[in-house]
């Protein structure tokens, strides 16, 4: 059986910095019970609390089991070189879920009161993030200023990542949504991040997607 053939063309389009999309999440056409919490949940303690009562909730961590108050790895997690070089195990884990759901996500920005603390929010993180972030993030500020809406869609990898690197490394407190197979990503300490999911069954496709990536759901 032969190998699927790799595409290693370059592309004019390669050159342009991705954006995130502003959407009307009253407008959109997605029919899931997790879209309906993730955008009518006043606050995070609320879709919670929900999450907890109606849908699967785990955290995706780096260890396979939970730690007690003695286990001395917990000084790991306020290790900053430690808790970077985990990252690209959270970082494989998001492109397989990012493939999975069609290369499409969402963004929730609205615990920002309004589009200048949100733009002068992300200026400020700008000293915290790699070369290319820094470039992507940049490109998103005309955007955001604008902007009367608190959901965006994003559909390229590099700008996510941009994202879900403020998620690890405490700088971004906010949430993803994943439709294809339905998925609420949000920010935490410690590099362990909750998930939520609609079913058991959309929990073990992830969970696989997890513990393929060196990471464990507790």
């Amino acid at each position: 059986m032969m190998k699927k053939a790799i595409n290693l063309d370059i592309r004019l389009e390669d050159g342009i910095i991705p954006i995130i999309q502003p959407i009307n999440s009253d407008n959109t056409s997605i029919d899931s019970k997790l879209w309906n919490l993730y955008i009518q949940s006043e606050d995070y303690a609320e879709l919670f609390s929900i999450a907890q009562k109606t849908y699967i909730k785990v955290a995706l961590d780096i260890f396979n089991k939970p730690m007690t108050n003695e286990d001395p790895r917990l000084n790991l997690l306020s290790n900053d070189y430690f808790k970077l070089s985990q990252e690209t195990k959270f970082l494989y884990f998001i492109k397989k879920v990012f493939e999975l759901n069609k290369e499409k996500c969402y963004i929730d920005l609205g615990i920002f009161e309004n589009s200048q603390i949100l733009t002068e929010f992300l200026i400020n993180q700008e000293k915290h993030l790699d070369q290319i972030d820094k470039y992507i993030l940049l490109n998103q500020i005309e955007v955001l200023k604008t902007s009367k809406n608190t959901v965006y869609l994003i559909d390229d990898l590099n700008l996510l990542n941009m994202f879900f690197k403020g998620f690890l490394r405490e700088s971004l407190w906010s949430s993803l949504y994943f439709n294809t197979v339905p998925l609420i990503i949000k920010t935490n300490y410690d590099i362990s991040l909750p998930l939520v999911f609609q079913n058991e069954e959309d929990k073990k496709r992830y969970e696989k997607i997890a513990n393929e990536s060196g990471l464990f759901f507790l």
